[in-house]
């Protein structure tokens, strides 16, 4: 496999840890913070309230592909400005 793909599930993995504790031990309801914990929300709440359906499950797993697929993108991303910006710094020395 790809080191980035790797990266991405380990940033996904993160994610959905850290957004559960903020969601479920924090009150975050009506912030900015509610927005962007939503998708571990979604992830989390059929696994704490023990409610599994073939819905519940399908949601569960387009969430963590969605959040794997948007970490790739965004890896990509910032590796390739760094890269950037470290090529102009040795031009510029």
């Amino acid at each position: 496999m790809k080191k980035q793909y790797v990266e991405s599930a380990l940033l996904t993995v993160i994610y959905i840890i850290g957004s559960g504790i903020t969601v479920f031990y924090f009150n975050v309801s009506g912030t900015l913070l509610e927005y962007i914990t939503y998708p571990a929300k979604v992830f989390l709440e059929p696994i704490v309230n023990k409610e599994f359906s073939i819905k519940t499950i399908n949601l569960m797993l387009f969430v963590v592909y969605f959040l794997w697929s948007f970490n790739c993108v965004y890896l990509n991303i910032i590796k390739s400005i760094l890269k950037h910006l470290n090529s102009k710094a040795i031009k510029k020395l």
